[in-house]
């Protein structure tokens, strides 16, 4: 008696298990699934269009400060911090990538405009050039460009 109850237990739950997984994301058929799909497809279309124009606002106004900022650097009488002067020169212009100085050990971060280098056992950032490469041709040193600080 025990065993036959035991297995009418086991039935039950199967076959509950097996109804509530045949019952999940099945909807109203083929037919639902379509305009379910139509209405992804509407909404991604809706998101891209919005992200578009919110990254050309957000072109527009980086732009505007941009030119504000140059102004008032301007009128201020300050230099504007841009690279260095030897970053513009043709083996270096537009490049994203960081530039290495193996023979100095050192790092020119375009994104923030500055070096990084070891000193003391730490890895140091500083905007100016470190005083063991100042005076060198930079444009005739021997360098690599890497995608990726590996500090």
């Amino acid at each position: 008696m025990k065993r036959f109850l035991i297995g009418i237990i086991a039935l039950a739950l199967i076959a509950g298990t097996a109804l509530e997984a045949d019952a999940q994301g099945r909807g109203h058929g083929k037919h639902m699934r379509k305009e379910q799909v139509k209405h992804d497809r509407k909404l991604q279309k809706h998101a891209y269009k919005y992200a578009e124009k919110r990254d050309r606002e957000y072109r527009k106004y980086y732009e505007k400060r941009e030119k504000e900022y140059r102004k008032y650097v301007k009128n201020q009488h300050k230099r504007y911090r841009d690279h260095d002067k030897w970053y513009y020169g043709p083996r270096f212009y537009h490049r994203t990538e960081y530039v290495y100085f193996p023979e100095y050990r050192t790092y020119y971060d375009p994104y923030r405009r500055g070096y990084v280098y070891q000193r003391h056992n730490a890895w140091v950032f500083a905007p100016t050039m470190p005083s063991v490469m100042a005076g060198i041709n930079i444009g005739g040193l021997q360098v690599q460009f890497m995608a990726n600080l590996p500090l």
